[in-house]
């Protein structure tokens, strides 16, 4: 099978081929239609945008206000904006009455395939499988169905995101048994509560909690099987997420400006300190589980739930009768314990792993002594070669904890449009912040100095 070339209809190479398409890369696409940037693909190998899908529980919201969306923070007027996406659906009056900055996770969902269906740079059903240098340019091969297709680019924006981690003592089971043993990230699509007598919930973030949240609420439905829940975590507490104005500024361009000029070894300090910033629990969330147990504790009525903290899962072996037994440690007394149960759902967070097709660049890609991407204050992966090589999600070693955050998406997609263009599409605050970090003035990075894509050129199909 030869592959087909991919290129723009006049047989120009293409300014950018974004690989994976999750909100930060949909950000990028619209904000480009929007310039008219019309030179540019999108590849995702799922066959439409789905974000999250096994956490898009009933009653759930975003986290962040609903400006933080695709396109809003750099540019409100946009046709991308979530407002103009209620005026689509006759929903402004309802939303008005809604008094809610924080939407429903499963609207900014619907609103994001809203946006994915007006780009035409989008192509779903297509897995990258290599990315090379041919010419001066990327060659990206592409796998879509029964066919192999090539784009070339200028640029390319990496944008595959983080993947669902489990601790290794569950990799193995996850496997085995993957209707009894799963990350938050699969619930909602996978988990079956027939024939579970016990159910073990592992973490204390956010994901973890609405999990509790659901299982709370089957416990009171009469028609749904009687069952005990376990949440444990080897954190000091189920804690809330630090939500305060000025603590909500480390997730703004000028934090991210000052953590990036920090040597590595401090970021890799302060990003474990900060943990409460954007791992804990909405307070609101917080509230509604401890009042859900006041509630059913009513004249002494014992609880089928059990809370433990500083409790670190070592161990689990599947037992005869098909359950498992999970196996701790307490942290600060060094007692062990274990329990046997009937499924453990671990919100065990997300982490960044390098795509395989990124193998094709060889050496030519920089990274660290701890083998992760360099990355500057551009959001440019350091590489020997043609172009540029953007990171959207990946860089939390380098950026700080705002790079997952849906927050500063539309700023960092603006600021990456602004370099590939190699002039201002965009216009980007200089100060987003009251307080400054570091000794200096705060301010964010500029796209001054940066160099523009070069010109457009013909290549024939290899």
């Amino acid at each position: 099978m030869k592959p087909t070339a991919c290129t723009t209809p006049a047989g120009e190479i293409l300014d950018v081929v974004g690989i994976g398409i999750g909100p930060f890369n949909l950000s990028l696409a619209a904000l480009l239609a929007e310039a008219g940037w019309d030179r540019a693909v999108f590849l995702e190998r799922k066959p439409c945008f789905s974000w999250h899908p096994g956490m898009l529980l009933e009653g759930t919201t975003l986290q962040v206000p609903f400006l933080a969306d695709l396109v809003s923070l750099v540019a409100p007027t946009s046709r991308f904006s979530f407002l103009n996406y209620l005026q689509a659906h006759d929903r402004l009056y309802q939303f008005l009455f809604f008094e809610n900055f924080h939407i429903p996770r499963r609207e900014y969902d619907h609103y994001c395939q809203w946006v994915s269906g007006q780009l035409p740079s989008l192509r779903f059903g297509s897995e990258v499988t290599r990315v090379d240098v041919v010419d001066g340019c990327y060659r990206v091969t592409v796998r879509a169905g029964n066919s192999e297709r090539i784009h070339y680019a200028h640029n390319l924006v990496l944008g595959t995101g983080t993947q669902p981690w489990l601790p290794a003592c569950l990799r193995m089971l996850a496997q085995r048994f993957p209707e009894r043993v799963m990350h938050t990230a699969d619930y909602a699509q996978h988990f079956d509560l027939a024939g579970k007598q016990r159910v073990l919930v592992l973490g204390s973030g956010q994901s973890a909690a609405e999990v509790i949240q659901a299982l709370l609420n089957q416990q009171c439905d009469e028609a749904a099987p009687r069952f005990e829940l376990d949440w444990v975590t080897r954190a000091p507490g189920f804690l809330a997420m630090e939500y305060s104005k000025l603590g909500l500024e480390h997730f703004t361009p000028d934090y991210t400006a000052y953590f990036h000029g920090l040597a590595q070894n401090v970021k890799d300090r302060v990003v474990p300190e900060q943990r409460l910033l954007y791992k804990g629990i909405s307070s609101r969330t917080i509230s509604e589980i401890y009042d859900c147990l006041y509630h059913r504790s009513i004249g002494g009525t014992p609880l089928p739930v059990h809370l433990r903290a500083l409790s670190e899962l070592r161990h689990v072996e599947p037992t005869a009768n098909g359950r498992l037994d999970a196996q701790f440690t307490h942290l600060q007394t060094g007692h062990t314990f274990s329990m046997v149960v009937d499924a453990i759902i671990s919100g065990s967070g997300y982490r960044y792993t390098l795509p395989s097709f990124l193998d094709g660049l060889g050496d030519r890609v920089q990274y660290d002594d701890m083998k992760r991407l360099k990355i500057d204050a551009g959001y440019r992966v350091e590489h020997r070669g043609p172009g540029q090589i953007f990171m959207q999600n990946g860089e939390l070693h380098t950026h700080g904890i705002g790079a997952p955050d849906l927050g500063l998406g539309a700023w960092r997609a603006a600021h990456i449009a602004n370099q590939i263009a190699g002039r201002e599409l965009y216009r980007l605050p200089s100060r987003t912040a009251f307080q400054t970090f570091g000794a200096g003035a705060g301010k964010s990075p500029s796209t001054a100095g940066t160099t523009p894509s070069p010109s457009h050129q013909t290549i024939e199909a290899i």
